[in-house]
Parts: C-alpha cells; sequence; structure tokens
C-alpha cells in the first residue's frame, strides 16, 4: 500500500477547498468538476460532490492546545459532548479528554464533524 485517501462528502467544492487550504493550512493538489485532493503529509482528503463520509477525519497534532488555539483566531468554532463515552472531562478549552489522550471536535464548511488529537 502506499497512500491512505478519506473520501470526505461536501455540498460546495469551493468553499470546503477554501475552507481545507485557507482555514486548515493544508495544499489542494487537484481539482476536478465534481472533488478535489487536499495533502496532508503522504495522506489525501479527496473532497467529493457525491460520496464521502462526514464524520471521523482526524488530524493527529503536537499541540492541541496551540493548534485550538490558531484555529479559533481563523473563525473555527469548536465544540464538545458531555456523553461522550469514555470521556473523562471538558477542559476550560472545550478539548475533551479521554483515557487516551485530548480531541477538539469541530465542523468544516460543510458541516462535517473533524477533530484534533493528541494523546498522553
Amino acid at each position: 500500500m502506499q497512500k491512505m485517501v478519506v473520501n470526505v462528502k461536501v455540498s460546495d467544492l469551493s468553499r470546503a477547498v477554501a475552507f481545507y487550504t485557507q482555514v486548515l493550512g493544508l495544499s489542494c493538489c487537484r481539482q476536478e468538476k465534481d472533488w478535489a485532493s487536499i495533502t496532508i503529509g503522504d495522506a489525501e482528503i479527496h473532497l467529493y460532490l457525491y460520496d464521502g463520509v462526514n464524520s471521523g477525519v482526524e488530524f493527529y497534532v503536537n499541540d492541541i492546545d496551540k493548534a485550538v488555539a490558531d484555529l479559533k483566531t481563523r473563525g473555527v468554532k469548536f465544540f464538545s459532548d458531555p456523553k461522550q463515552p469514555n470521556l473523562v472531562r471538558i477542559d476550560s478549552k472545550g478539548i475533551t479528554e479521554f483515557p487516551w489522550g485530548r480531541t477538539a471536535f469541530f465542523n468544516d464548511s460543510e458541516g462535517n464533524s473533524l477533530a484534533l488529537i493528541r494523546d498522553f
């Protein structure tokens, strides 16, 4: 296997590409009529108009507090769910702590649920 690709469903391709590139700071390496390819490390996120997931995409970060603060300055709104299984606590920044690490949940421009993660 060479590369991992995750397909994410979007309703407005231009808006989604702008979010992933301008807000998240990722690169778009190809854009067609109904899909675009966003590069992240050795993987790709394919933004599709007609297919893909709407949750479960997570970005591993070295410093979750810094990443949350940075994305908040770019207009990203974080949320937490106090009913999450295995939840330990939610800190004052809205970062959810689990036994294995910390997670900050947010939505992309299309309403898809994404997350920043950092283990202990």
